[in-house]
This record gives C-alpha cells, structure tokens and sequence, in this order.
C-alpha cells in the first residue's frame, strides 16, 4: 500500500489518503480526498500542490507517485 498525505490551506494537520501501487491518477486522488472529507464534486473542486516544490499539479492523468 502507498499513500498521500495532504492538507487543506485552512487546518494544521495532515490526513492521509492509502491506495494500492506505487501511483494513483490526480483524478483519482481528487475523488478520494472529496469523499474523506465529505465534500461534493458539484461544491468545489480541488487544487494540488506539491509540498515541497510548490508547484500546482494540473492535468487529471498526471500520476502522482
């Protein structure tokens, strides 16, 4: 099992999203991170930054490892 571990701009803490591989889809990461915290697609949609680079991650078939 694999993992990510995010963190929305407005709380302290990270949470952790598990997924089996070694990647997952920005898209699928997405739906996992929405359905965690409970949020609607048709609400929000969210942006991903690298933590350590600070840069955004744009494309929904970009492999996040």
């Amino acid at each position: 099992m694999s993992c990510v571990h995010y963190k929305f701009s407005s709380k302290l803490d990270y949470n952790t999203v598990t997924f089996d591989g070694l990647h997952i889809t920005l898209s699928e990461l997405k739906k996992q991170i929405m359905a965690r915290e409970r949020l609607k697609a048709t609400d929000c949609d969210l942006q991903i930054t690298n933590a350590q680079t600070r840069e955004g991650i744009l494309f929904a078939d970009k492999l996040i490892l």
